[in-house]
């Protein structure tokens, strides 16, 4: 009699890291309802930390390795191609998977052979991908994103905060205030504003992160400020979810570090643009909170009135 291979299943996205993160939990659900699946995912190489840590992957595949081999070896039965793209919808279509899911448009139906349509109404973007389980019968446990720092991040975020004097007796906030799209920025100055008002009113340390290519930026933002700030020491992906999960709070823009604080359940507070949906990108529920209007024109005073609110909130005992 003939061995029954585990069904093998490719998640196409590659796009940013927070993209990433989104799909997070996809993977949970189906690893869940197919115990002996196989889970692959194709992606873009920035994202490695974040998948090849993931417990519940077989396998990840990088497109700029061009893997189309290598995923048609892997034995692929079905695909979720999240791209919307000729592209991506060609590598679903080459993977030899006989069920390809897609979302309708975009000539999906060139490459993929299920392709249902998003539900109308808006909703976090986590639970937005999900949906694409439901033509296949598979169930979900909620939105929730993963992301799976080791020993060895815990301690380096914890060596950090040792070596600054960051302890329990005052919280820690984490603050972005970079993006790669200029309509995303607040005011240097603001940000500045508000981590001085978090050191001075809330006893709170203040660490800001930054990225590739970030830190000058960040520096200049931090000399606008008064109160002595912390600069984020350089962090891989995981390093920076270990001090995540220790944060209080995150306080910033429509960015990678949000999601991965999402993935830490830690509270957000974030600052959005008139050109963003916060339901689309913050997670429901009252921990996460945030503020929106043409950046260039948002008062200080009207997002430190939202924001110490909501830390205010955070403190209160759950009922």
């Amino acid at each position: 009699m003939q061995q029954k291979i585990s069904p093998g299943i490719l998640v196409i996205v590659y796009k940013g890291i927070g993209d990433v993160l989104l799909t997070t939990p996809l993977l949970r659900a189906l690893k869940k309802n197919i115990p002996d699946s196989r889970l692959y995912f194709l992606t873009r190489r920035p994202s490695r930390k974040i998948l090849e840590s993931n417990p519940r992957l077989s396998g990840v595949f990088y497109r700029e390795e061009r893997p189309l081999r290598a995923i048609r070896a892997a034995g692929i039965d079905i695909s979720f191609d999240f791209m919307h793209s000729s592209s991506s919808g060609l590598f679903a279509l080459f993977s030899g998977a006989s069920k390809r899911v897609a979302f309708a448009g975009n000539a999906a139906r060139l490459y993929h052979n299920i392709t249902p349509r998003i539900k109308p109404e808006a909703m976090y973007t986590a639970l937005t991908r999900l949906q694409l389980l439901e033509p296949l019968g598979i169930a979900h446990d909620g939105p929730e994103l993963e992301l799976y720092p080791g020993p060895a991040n815990e301690a380096k975020a914890a060596a950090f905060l040792k070596e600054n004097g960051i302890g329990a007796s005052a919280p820690l906030i984490t603050m972005d205030v970079t993006s790669p799209r200029a309509h995303r920025r607040w005011p240097a100055e603001h940000f500045a504003g508000v981590a001085d008002r978090l050191f001075s009113k809330f006893g709170a340390r203040v660490v800001f992160l930054w990225g590739p290519g970030e830190m000058d930026y960040v520096r200049s933002v931090m000399a606008l400020a008064k109160e002595p700030h912390l600069l984020c020491p350089d962090l891989d992906l995981l390093d920076l979810g270990a001090l995540l999960k220790r944060a209080a709070l995150h306080i910033g823009t429509s960015s990678a570090p949000m999601h991965l604080a999402v993935s830490q359940a830690t509270p957000t507070f974030i600052i959005y643009s008139p050109h963003d949906a916060p339901g689309s990108w913050s997670p429901p529920g009252p921990r996460h909170a945030w503020a929106q209007g043409e950046l260039l024109e948002l008062p200080l005073e009207t997002v430190w009135d939202r924001l110490s609110s909501h830390m205010l909130s955070l403190k209160e005992p759950a009922r």
